[in-house]
């Protein structure tokens, strides 16, 4: 990131505002640049300078009058119109220095009124029809899409942030896609689309906070808070979570539905530096397959608790005392993931005592297995079904 440039803004800012010499003047240092505060005068002391823009993450601070802020706030405060190119590289920096205690401190305004309106968004989707999806309604009683979420084990209960709709393939006609929310309330962050196939047909796209903004047509001027909102939006339920309790972070949307307090994200290789580089209490439920098995180790030996698929096989095997165990083992370890054991079990939180389940102990190695398990869907298609019923 340019810093220079960071400066000669800010020179430009001062420049205006002020007409003593002294006042003009900044300061450098390492990690900032410190100057006379432009919202409050600095006591109109031309020698006072407590105004600072700290480049890790391009904030504002006024340690007299308390002001914080960020960088292009600031800029736009002063009618200072930020170079293009320059911007792209700030907001590119942002990606990478942001965290989610910024979000809370007060540096940027995130008001949750700031977010999608949920009738915006239909309204773009069913009236003007500017998104690729449409028929955008919530899960019809016992209709195609029901049926396959019931039959997911996904119950009627779990389906407040999960939308049917149509996805538009163009000249192809449209596909049925199931749409999960990451909203609170009637307010949307971002969404997931998922079409309703198996195997290498199957699709999923995340629109985040900053895509259903162009389809709603709202604007946001404030670079930092779109960056942060952006992050936010891959976070499936995070503005539901109570972040003074300890958190699960799942694979997917769909596992996190079976678990309280947790967070559903897209994949293992999801960036997740924007939670961990807080104080939050974080434990991780990975798939039960190789890339499971790999993270659940890196997350391990980095302190965090995570989820022992081996050790609850091992105990329901045990439990059910079955003449052949070794048969049993084989035929369960195949749940590839916690909405699958959904499918089989009933509420797999209770019933299965899922939270016994978790360990940072280095000890527990034993439970990650080094090789894959072999895992197979049923390979059902209920695109025709879903044709004939909706």
């Amino acid at each position: 990131m340019d810093t220079n440039y960071i400066k000669t803004v800010t020179s430009d800012i001062l420049n205006s505002n002020f007409k003593e010499s002294q006042k003009r003047v900044i300061k450098d240092y390492p990690d900032r640049i410190n100057f006379a505060c432009v919202y409050c005068g600095d006591s109109h002391n031309v020698h006072k300078k407590r105004g600072n823009i700290y480049f890790d993450r391009l904030f504002y601070v006024c340690f007299n009058c308390d002001k914080k802020t960020t960088f292009d706030k600031f800029a736009k405060d002063f009618n200072k119109v930020l170079d293009p190119d320059k911007k792209m590289e700030i907001i590119e920096h942002l990606n990478n220095n942001l965290t989610y205690n910024d979000f809370q401190d007060d540096f940027i305004d995130t008001k949750f009124d700031d977010l999608i309106d949920m009738k915006s968004l239909e309204d773009a989707c069913n009236v003007r029809k500017v998104s690729p999806i449409y028929d955008f309604e919530p899960i019809k009683k016992n209709g195609g899409i029901y049926k396959y979420l019931t039959g997911r084990g996904i119950p009627e209960e779990l389906h407040e942030n999960i939308y049917q709709a149509k996805f538009s393939k163009g000249d192809e006609g449209y596909e049925h896609v199931i749409v999960l929310l990451n909203r609170r309330n009637e307010k949307v962050l971002g969404i997931q689309v998922r079409n309703l196939r198996m195997g290498k047909r199957r699709f999923f796209t995340i629109y985040n906070y900053e895509s259903l903004c162009e389809w709603v047509g709202k604007t946001v001027d404030d670079e930092s808070k779109l960056v942060v909102y952006n992050k936010l939006s891959y976070f499936f339920n995070i503005l539901n979570v109570d972040m003074s309790r300890e958190i699960t972070l799942f694979e997917g949307y769909l596992d996190s539905l079976f678990f309280p307090n947790s967070i559903g994200v897209i994949g293992v290789n999801t960036d997740l530096r924007f939670l961990e580089s807080n104080d939050l209490l974080l434990r991780y439920f990975y798939d039960n397959d190789r890339a499971g098995f790999k993270k659940s180790l890196q997350k391990l030996n980095s302190g965090y608790p995570v989820f022992l698929w081996m050790k609850l096989f091992d105990d329901i095997t045990e439990k059910k005392n079955s003449q052949d165990p070794f048969s049993l083992y084989q035929r369960i370890s195949k749940v590839k993931d916690l909405n699958k054991l959904a499918e089989l079990v009933n509420d797999p939180y209770t019933k299965l005592n899922l939270e016994g389940y978790f360990s940072n102990d280095v000890f527990d190695k034993r439970f990650i297995p080094k090789l894959k398990y072999v895992n197979r869907g049923d390979g059902k298609d209920y695109q025709k079904r879903f044709d004939q019923e909706l």
